[in-house]
């Protein structure tokens, strides 16, 4: 009978609550809401069997939404607080947006007034303002969450299990106090960019006993004696921390943490005051490590030997900026750690072909190699790697200008597994390096070529003839490729995402390929493509309806006739860079926010958008 209630009587609130448990279990934020809303008892349970909430810590009042969302949500087990999100970011699970004074965010009381169907979160980014330094006037100062906040939280949902306080500047050792008080299962602590004194960590080692992971980076206002005093409690139970770019950080604390986390497999420290002597520890200390990233410039070959001796489960290794590294502490921990997956090497300056080859011939599991500034190294390091390691999955060299295309012949050979390849500033790297690829690693899924100047055409028809599970592909300033190799891609690898930023000699042709064989696109980079017009943007318009990103900055030749074409097909965008286009004006930008609903994000010059908002705009001009 229509009106009437078949399910509450029906269901007990045991079973009710399974329901709600198992619709949130999916992840569907949205679904729970909407639960929320059926009734009072739907949403008395709904708030019982919530288990996350992600807060923004900036804006009004945010200790008083921290603390109506800990007494309406008790049975919370984690919470996320940051303070670069805005509530609407927060609320929509976008990624954090900086506060910078380039950035409009659009008021309802203007949508309204305007009568513009803009997305709820739309933001125009003006490009002339400097987006890398925060407004400073005073009407732009917000609160933040402080410690009364994390008090609430922490009296209010006393089961808590994960915390995640970002940039939150204004909590100190006082709220990290009540939060030993009262969360004794807290497991993972995350206080990245936090300024917090030896007190507050000193108490969480004391309280949270069962902690596993703590991250410490860019954390000010502690010194040795507080991550001391946390490992000398707790430290049976970590198992991951993370201490980077704290300048507090000394061999001390290193000390500690070997003689106190036997049971730590995660660890990522950079510091400029560690020596050798505090990695020694933490390798002796320590032997249970699977992944370990280092930046300690202070630290040379008898460090690293160490790790090689007594981590031999070791799986993950990230080393940069390591001035006294050299071929023999690589030699050491290629003989020692065995299960070597993943390996990092940035700007290791005393580093050759011998370190890999010994990499090479002893971790037969690697799968996934990068290789970034390492100026020493050249073509035989890889083909050590193209002959003894099958297993590789990803490779990356970024500034490598000794590599030349023989190295890939014994890629191509021996990693037929390869799925993932990005070359970044590799200056001899030619069209006959890509063949080798194309022909032995037909399983690729993801192309990254920046600045091969050496790279044209016949390398993407031989990607487009034998690898046609190609995905993702970006050609930027690869200022031989043109319309045939373009082409050749588009008929035959169904991309997702692909930017062709600088390749001048793409035409409305290339990409109107593009259009017709690639449906399921859904990000585009055409920046400074010079002579792409407005048949391209209709053809993208018509032929990829799932387009969510797009840049055409820096493309004179488009105009709002183009604009137009595009937004009426492409209804999923949701971002749209186009500065210095010349012959778009602001009836374009107009175009592009009226005829997107789910718009998020577009960047423009301030001119261009005075007739569109010119409320919003003449309000950031005073500041």
């Amino acid at each position: 009978m229509r009106g009437a209630d078949l399910i509450n009587p029906a269901l007990p609130d045991e079973l009710l609550d399974d329901v709600i448990r198992r619709v949130g279990s999916g992840g569907a934020k949205r679904d729970l809401d909407a639960c929320a809303l059926v009734c009072r008892r739907w949403r008395r349970l709904e708030r019982a069997s919530r288990r996350s909430a992600r807060l923004a810590a900036s804006g009004e009042r945010a200790d008083e939404v921290v603390r109506l969302v800990a007494e309406r949500f008790t049975a919370l087990t984690e919470v996320s607080v940051d303070e670069r999100l805005t509530a609407a970011a927060a609320a929509s699970g976008s990624a954090p947006r900086s506060y910078r004074s380039g950035t409009l965010h659009i008021p309802n009381r203007i949508r309204r007034r305007r009568r513009l169907p803009l997305a709820s979160n739309l933001t125009l980014h003006i490009a002339p303002f400097p987006l890398d330094q925060p407004v400073s006037d005073e009407r732009t100062e917000r609160s933040c969450l402080t410690d009364v906040g994390l008090t609430h939280l922490a009296r209010g949902c006393r089961g808590l299990e994960k915390l995640s306080l970002v940039w939150c500047s204004a909590i100190s050792s006082t709220g990290l106090v009540r939060i030993a008080e009262n969360c004794k299962n807290l497991t993972s602590l995350d206080l990245q960019a936090c300024f917090i004194g030896d007190p507050g960590l000193v108490a969480i080692g004391e309280g949270c006993k069962l902690l596993r992971k703590l991250n410490l980076r860019f954390v000010e206002g502690t010194t040795d004696e507080g991550l001391i005093g946390l490992v000398k409690n707790c430290g049976q139970s970590l198992v991951s921390l993370s201490v980077a770019t704290c300048l507090w950080l000394t061999d001390a604390s290193l000390h500690a943490v070997g003689s106190h986390c036997p049971n730590l497999e995660i660890l990522s420290v950079e510091s400029d005051r560690v020596q050798s002597v505090g990695i020694i520890s933490i390798a002796k200390g320590c032997r249970q490590l699977k992944t370990l990233k280092l930046q300690c410039i202070g630290t040379g070959d008898d460090a690293l030997d160490a790790i090689g001796s007594f981590c031999p489960l070791l799986e993950i290794l990230s080393l940069n900026n390591f001035e006294r590294f050299t071929d023999r502490s690589l030699t050491s921990i290629a003989k020692g750690c065995k299960n070597l997956t993943d390996l990092v090497l940035t700007d290791c300056q005393l580093l050759t072909d011998r370190s890999l080859e010994f990499v090479a011939r002893n971790c037969k599991k690697l799968a996934r190699l990068k290789i970034n500034g390492c100026q020493s190294m050249e073509s035989v390091a890889l083909e050590h790697i193209g002959r003894w390691c099958p297993r590789l999955l990803e490779l990356s060299l970024i500034f490598c200008p000794r590599i030349e295309n023989s190295a890939f012949l014994e890629i191509g050979s021996g990693c037929s597994l390869l799925r993932t390849l990005h070359l970044i500033d590799c200056s001899r790297i030619t069209d006959d390096a890509l063949c080798h690829i194309a022909q032995g690693c037909k399983n690729l899924t993801e192309l990254s070529i920046r600045r091969g100047y050496e790279v044209g055409d016949r390398a993407l028809v031989s990607i487009a003839e034998n690898c046609k599970s190609l995905r993702e592909l970006t050609l930027q300033f690869c200022e031989r490729v043109s319309d045939a190799g373009l082409s050749a891609i588009a008929e035959n690898c169904p991309l997702h995402r692909l930017n062709l930023c600088g390749c001048h000699l793409i035409t409305d042709t290339g990409l109107t390929a593009v259009a017709r064989g690639c449906p399921d696109l859904v990000f585009l980079d055409m920046s400074v493509l010079r002579i792409v017009g407005d048949i391209a943007l209709a053809e993208i318009g018509d032929g990829c309806p799932k387009l969510r990103e797009i840049a055409l900055s820096h493309c004179p030749e488009v105009t709002n006739v183009g604009l137009g074409h595009l937004v009426r097909g492409c209804l999923q965008l949701e971002s749209c860079q186009m500065v210095y286009c010349r012959r778009i004006t602001s009836s374009g930008v107009a175009t592009v926010v009226s005829g997107c609903g789910r718009l998020k994000k577009v960047l423009v010059e301030e001119w261009k958008i005075e007739n569109v908002v010119p409320d919003v705009v003449s309000e950031v001009m005073t500041k």
